[in-house]
């Protein structure tokens, strides 16, 4: 079922907290100091990124994005290059990191108690 607009999940606030930011700063950052065949990131990952690190507020379709995004990805922290901070690690932090997925979560669970009240 799509998710309803932000109205609608009042006391929910959609802006991204401060480690969230953080993750997605240090993603960019990161990903700037690696040679272009290093950078890890889709053009997608890359707007979601710079929408978290600016704390922009997101939508509640852009939070259930993030939920699957982290649950087809959490794979890759067993990757070779996580510690080095490679591609996969890039887009893991680009996308909040594991701040940005409890966060994500959160806001999930609370939208789904709203809807269950409605």
């Amino acid at each position: 079922m799509p998710r309803r607009g932000k109205d609608y999940y009042r006391g929910i606030s959609f802006q991204p907290p401060a480690p969230v930011a953080a993750a997605a700063r240090r993603a960019l950052e990161r990903r700037a100091q690696h040679p272009p065949s290093n950078r890890g990131m889709t053009p997608v990952g890359l707007a979601r990124a710079r929408q978290l690190a600016n704390r922009q507020e997101l939508s509640p379709t852009t939070i259930d994005r993030m939920v699957s995004y982290f649950a087809r990805h959490e794979i890759d922290k067993q990757g070779s290059s996580w510690g080095t901070y490679g591609k996969g690690r890039q887009a893991w932090d680009g996308w909040g990191g594991d701040a940005g997925l409890r966060w994500a979560l959160s806001i999930a669970r609370r939208m789904d108690a709203a809807e269950r009240r409605a």
